[in-house]
């Protein structure tokens, strides 16, 4: 997750909260105390399933999915208490997550491995999801990700800043993702949270994105940030023994400002063995 989407997140947030009513094409997985709202298009020989980013819903991935054509299955869900999704009431951490995305891949992949694709949070839960099981997935591609190692790094350098920018975060977010936002801090911040040194043998796509802001608005989008932020993706890249490291002048969200960009990475990875 990175506090560079803070004002996306927010919009979104408020967006979300009065998105009630179904969309034509709708799938409804069963999570028992709720069901999560997923979709998918397309035919082919792969399957791609979208983890989007904290506070986004699976409609961020439209044109990505545009992009990508009919010639692949395309499936994408959006997480308990966002979109259309239900939810328990109860605060979402990374390992719930991890069991709800993986009821999303048993219910619609039909036991097809899957290439996963997942932005910012989205990214860091797609990293766990490989290394957890990876018997699963046929590639991983990482769209600006975030690392269990992040938060380390960056208190290290200015944790003066990343706890303003939580405080600034947390004003914005409504009570249940304001939850889920302080689960997720808490498991960032322990003692043992870093980022992989080890990753499964899948091929792997790394989308990186390097501009940093004329005004900055959170630490990441500074110069220190960025650096930070380039270094965390280069010791993730190197954890695994196959794929590529791409690198963009962009904000934070490259499948909304490239969509097309993210789309080529999804075809080259499928392709690799």
């Amino acid at each position: 997750m990175s506090t560079n989407s803070i004002k996306v997140w927010a919009m979104a947030a408020l967006l979300m909260a009065a998105s009630n009513i179904a969309h034509a094409g709708e799938i409804l997985v069963d999570r028992g105390a709720y069901r999560l709202s997923a979709e998918q298009s397309g035919a082919g020989p792969v399957t791609v399933v979208f983890e989007s980013g904290f506070g986004q819903a699976k409609d961020t991935w439209k044109d990505v999915i545009a992009a990508l054509g009919p010639d692949y299955r395309s499936i994408s869900y959006s997480r308990a208490g966002l979109g259309n999704s239900g939810s328990d009431g109860k605060p979402k951490d990374i390992d719930a997550h991890l069991v709800d995305l993986g009821a999303v891949i048993s219910d619609l992949a039909g036991g097809q491995k899957v290439v996963l694709v997942g932005h910012s949070y989205g990214g860091l839960l797609a990293t766990e999801f490989a290394r957890r099981h990876p018997q699963q997935l046929q590639a991983l591609v990482l769209v600006d990700p975030a690392t269990l190692g992040q938060r380390h790094a960056f208190k290290q350098a200015d944790a003066a800043r990343v706890l303003a920018d939580d405080a600034a975060l947390l004003g914005m977010l409504p009570p249940p993702m304001a939850a889920d936002y302080r689960a997720l801090i808490t498991q960032l911040d322990a003692p043992g949270a870093r980022t992989p040194s080890a990753m499964p043998d899948l091929p792997v796509a790394l989308l990186t994105a390097t501009q940093v802001a004329a005004e900055p608005f959170v630490f990441e989008e500074t110069a220190a940030g960025k650096a930070l932020w380039k270094a965390q993706h280069a010791a993730l890249f190197s954890a695994f023994d196959r794929g590529f490291q791409r690198y963009f002048v962009s904000g934070h969200n490259i499948h909304r400002e490239n969509p097309a960009a993210v789309a080529d990475a999804i075809r080259d990875i499928a392709g690799r063995r």
